[in-house]
């Protein structure tokens, strides 16, 4: 079977209120690149298109529980197969949630920032220690994963790529989930005036991403969106070097 492209478009929202202003705005800048697939992080669900299917992290990621809130939500306009929040690994919780769509399995994550559950939450964490717990498991995780499905690891990675200001020890553990097969289409200074994201879009070797465009965290009139500048591409299953179809 030959699969199109997928339009995907990666934002942290911020906790935007869907019909907010904000809110609206970020909609309307979403589905502006007419997506394929969507995953935000820091989310709710009524940021998404009315129609398509919608699969989301679990509700508790350690902090006060708020209505509708999620730290990752995947949406897609087709339906999702495996779906799995995987819990048999050692995630901090609430962060993670992955299905397959149009022969692609999508894992959207939201690794946890340096200080999550230092000073607020549970406040029983050193710094960079949720984030470091997190990516020991999706090592684990993406290893054991079937890899006859090609996969794309979407979503806030809280570090920007190539290392910039986060500790070296911290890149090279994102680096070792990375050797596991994995390619980063977004790293480099691809926002404005040469900024990093810290959004990204990582897939396996019989995925390629095409057409990359940033999506900035203000409108043209200043108004802020988000603290994080969004990504939208196309992921497409290579062809075989012989020319025949790709088979599922």
């Amino acid at each position: 079977m030959k699969y199109p492209s997928i339009k995907t478009v990666v934002w942290n929202t911020e906790w935007a209120v869907p019909g907010s202003k904000r809110g609206l705005l970020l909609s309307e800048q979403i589905q502006r690149q007419q997506p394929d697939v969507i995953c935000l992080t820091e989310a709710k669900a009524g940021l998404l298109p009315q129609a398509g299917h919608v699969i989301e992290s679990a509700p508790d990621y350690g902090y006060p529980l708020k209505p509708g809130r999620r730290k990752v939500i995947l949406w897609s306009k087709q339906p999702w197969s495996e779906v799995s929040i995987h819990e048999n690994l050692e995630f901090p919780s609430g962060r993670i949630i992955s299905g397959i769509t149009q022969g692609i399995r999508l894992l959207g994550v939201c690794i946890p920032w340096s200080a999550a559950h230092v000073s607020g939450g549970r406040q029983d964490r050193k710094n960079w220690e949720d984030h470091l717990l997190y990516l020991d498991a999706l090592k684990q995780l993406v290893t054991e994963l079937d890899h006859n499905i090609p996969l794309a690891v979407i979503g806030d990675y809280n570090q920007s790529l190539p290392r910039s200001r986060q500790p070296k020890y911290a890149y090279e553990k994102l680096n070792e989930v990375l050797s596991s097969g994995l390619t980063v289409h977004t790293s480099g200074n691809l926002g404005p005036e040469g900024a990093q994201l810290i959004d990204h879009i990582a897939t396996t070797v019989d995925l390629q991403v095409h057409d990359l465009t940033v999506l900035d965290r203000e409108t043209t009139e200043g108004v802020r969106l988000s603290d994080h500048f969004g990504i939208a591409g196309f992921i497409k299953h290579k062809q075989p070097e012989n020319g025949a179809m790709t088979q599922s």
